[in-house]
């Protein structure tokens, strides 16, 4: 039996996985139990789903006989700009499979058939080897009306994806029915993802009360997992306090023992200076060096694994160097703070090792001008990596952004703090507005990483990349 399944009849409203939208050339309709699509224009018609279409995965799409079948009809895995299409010729009759690998002879199988007599399509998709290369390919098996017609082997295809079908041409097609089934997925569906704004208070004392109180609204709001700004703990400032090692461990004890008793409290991502033992650090000549540390506070107030800010750009801070990647929730994360922002490798990284969630707490000071335009500049941080980014500022400027915009998702900013929106007093003009908190539920299935996944899979340059990525800290 199959770890997961999911059955579509089309006789209920559509869900999230589903990217089945109209455009001016072409109507998709759920009517009646049947999902048609019917094209006006000789350009596609898709149908996207997001299901992390992982190995193992059975795709099953069942057509309806509306008698006239017509157009050529297309579907298969997608990631990126790589494909593995299956085309079904009605007018030729034949059923062909082309894939984004330019280097080997298109299309890479075909096979004659009565197209008009298709009930069902089948693609299965699975671990295959890559002659050559490193790292492993995929395979797809072919069934058409339960029967096996055919296998190509050996594509290089990232291993997570998302599936579409539709028409390519003019026609129209109906859909009786589509199904998937395979392993377990790798990370959950939906994680509700909150950040706490907080401002740099004058103390250790103040701060870490507003911790308190923003993971006090977070559990009150489900929240799975809180990020908070950059040194959170103790606010980046110029102060005595901050070179207090015993006051900022009392202050943090005093954290993890107020969390401990919240109910429902999530883990809460926070930062402080920590000092560490200087032999392990590269060239260090004193006996203890600061650092910029970071780390989750687990719902009954245990710490988890440290975390270093990877490049240092703060007075009397020194940097982590390694790359930060921990498992929460049971979701893998990217951790990069403030000024790691700059370099693509600190979260590209992560995501090859599997994070599509990268947290990013800064201390950056505070946004100036127009709320649109800050806006604006937020709407594509994810892009590059195809993943989740919660950036999270101390000054302001915070926000749970989408990875890339489309037509189910055309605003990639899924939720910002009100000193973002018209409820600033001062709208459309930027007014810091203090402490402030927002959340969004977020569908890590969306995201598959194809961008950093194909730089690690570099054909013969995959072990070097390989070698970058750290291990995985269980939280």
């Amino acid at each position: 039996m199959a770890e997961y399944s999911k059955q579509w009849n089309f006789k209920q409203e559509l869900d999230d996985t589903w990217e089945a939208i109209s455009e001016k050339e072409f109507v998709i309709e759920r009517k009646s139990g049947l999902l048609t699509i019917e094209n006006s224009v000789d350009k596609d018609a898709p149908v996207y789903l997001r299901p992390c279409s992982i190995y193992g995965d059975r795709m099953d799409i069942h057509l309806a006989d509306l008698g006239e079948k017509s157009g050529i009809f297309i579907c298969g895995f997608l990631a990126g700009f790589e494909y593995i299409n299956l085309v079904v010729d009605h007018k030729k009759g034949n059923v062909q499979v082309f894939t984004h690998e330019f280097h080997k002879k298109q299309p890479r199988f075909s096979t004659a058939f009565a197209a008009k007599k298709i009930k069902t399509i089948t693609l299965i998709r699975n671990q295959d080897t890559l002659p050559g290369l490193s790292y492993e390919g995929c395979r797809v098996n072919i069934l058409i009306n339960n029967s096996n017609v055919g296998e190509i082997r050996h594509i290089d295809f990232l291993p997570e994806c998302l599936f579409m079908f539709g028409l390519k041409t003019k026609g129209k097609i109906a859909i009786a029915g589509f199904s998937i089934s395979g392993k377990r997925r790798p990370r959950p569906e939906y994680l509700e993802i909150g950040i706490w704004q907080q401002s740099i208070k004058r103390t250790i004392r103040e701060n870490v009360d507003s911790l308190i109180e923003g993971v006090k609204k977070a559990a009150s709001e489900n929240v799975q997992i809180l990020v908070t700004p950059e040194t959170s703990l103790t606010g980046l400032r110029i102060s005595e306090e901050l070179n207090d090692r015993n006051l900022i461990q009392t202050e943090l004890m005093r954290f993890q023992k107020a969390i401990s008793k919240i109910k429902n409290a999530p883990y809460t991502l926070i930062g402080y200076p920590e000092w560490i033992p200087g032999k392990p650090v590269e060239g260090s000549t004193i006996d203890m060096v600061k650092i910029n540390c970071h780390r989750f506070v687990r719902p009954d107030g245990t710490l988890g694994p440290m975390m270093a800010k990877v490049h240092s750009c703060e007075e009397g801070f020194w940097h982590g160097r390694n790359y930060n990647l921990q498992k929460v929730c049971n979701t893998e994360v990217a951790v990069g703070i403030c000024h790691d922002a700059h370099y693509q490798d600190v979260w590209a990284v992560g995501v090859m090792a599997g994070a599509r969630l990268c947290l990013h707490p800064a201390a950056g000071g505070t946004p100036h001008g127009k709320i649109p335009e800050i806006l604006n500049g937020m709407r594509n941080l994810g892009t590059s990596l195809d993943a989740f980014w919660i950036r999270v500022n101390a000054g302001g400027g915070s926000a749970i952004v989408y990875p890339c915009k489309n037509r189910k998702q055309p605003e990639t900013i899924l939720a910002v703090p009100d000193d973002l929106t018209e409820r600033n007093p001062s709208y459309p003009d930027y007014t810091y507005m203090g402490d402030m908190f927002t959340k969004a539920r977020i569908r890590l299935w969306d995201a598959t990483g194809c961008y950093p996944l194909r730089t690690l899979r570099s054909g013969k340059k995959y072990n070097i990349w390989k070698k970058l990525i750290p291990r995985i800290q269980e939280v």
